[in-house]
């Protein structure tokens, strides 16, 4: 049998809010609707009250139980952010906490958390850290392959990146691709960039379905509200944006050169 996640909570004995910060921190991947609702297994509900128990009971953290349970649960080609190798990336820099917290504006506190997979981030916190370590979103994702390599990339074989409470899907469009990086991103009903980045390039945004609302520096703001509504602006200004829908919003994101 298959169950959504309030009734899904309900037979675990936790809140639903508890199973979204459980599938954030990697201890379980439920499937998902057409709708992008999320679906539990018989399976899912033994594996979530396990999950439980050690909480509560043996007081591991996310880390812990994830080594007691022995296995990665993100699905194939998909990244989850707690995989990334942020530490590496860090100290590779020469960088301690404090001075990566100086250069990104992100707490010591909460890098810390990030680095050992006990939290998600934001698209603009992600694009901070990224910046920083002089790589890309792109590159955590899975480094490019040579130019006319790959040149189809089936709807399956996507790699796909979840951030937040996965209220922020974002998958790959291209492999190869030396002048663009084409995307599509997913949003759920309220998600943001949670603040303004910007980067080197210009962008193109095409609205698939749903709404959204981009801001463009202190004094540019577009609502994108009918299919086939888009926008280009330079990455170079602070961006941010919303989605203003009801439902789930999808956008065709284009940015060139790849430096998202």
């Amino acid at each position: 049998m298959s169950y959504l996640i309030g009734e899904a909570a309900r037979q675990v004995g936790v809140s639903p809010s508890a199973l979204r910060l459980w599938e954030r921190q990697g201890l379980v991947r439920p499937s998902r609707t057409a709708g992008r609702y999320r679906l539990y297994s018989d399976a899912d509900l033994t594996r979530l009250r396990t999950v439980r128990r050690m909480r509560k009971v043996e007081r591991l953290n996310a880390p812990g139980i994830r080594r007691m349970l022995g296995r990665d649960v993100a699905q194939d080609g998909e990244r989850r952010f707690d995989r990334w190798p942020l530490r590496r990336l860090r100290t590779e820099r020469g960088l301690s906490l404090r001075q990566a917290s100086e250069q990104t504006g992100i707490s010591v506190s909460f890098l810390s958390a990030l680095e050992r997979g006990v939290t998600g981030a934001s698209v603009a916190t992600l694009q901070r850290l990224t910046a920083t370590y002089g790589t890309t979103v792109l590159e955590l994702l899975g480094a490019p392959g040579e130019a006319g390599s790959d040149r189809l990339v089936r709807a399956h074989e996507r790699s796909v990146l979840r951030l937040g409470a996965d209220d922020v899907r974002i998958e790959e469009l291209a492999r190869g691709a030396q002048q663009l990086e084409p995307q599509l991103f997913v949003l759920a009903p309220g998600a943001t960039s949670d603040g303004a980045y910007a980067h080197e390039g210009e962008e193109f945004i095409y609205l698939l379905s749903g709404a959204v609302t981009v801001w463009v520096g202190d004094g540019e703001t577009y609502a994108l509200e009918r299919e086939g509504d888009a926008l280009t602006f330079p990455s170079t200004i602070p961006h941010r944006w919303r989605n203003d829908a009801r439902g789930e919003t999808r956008l065709l994101w284009i940015n060139t050169p790849p430096t998202f």
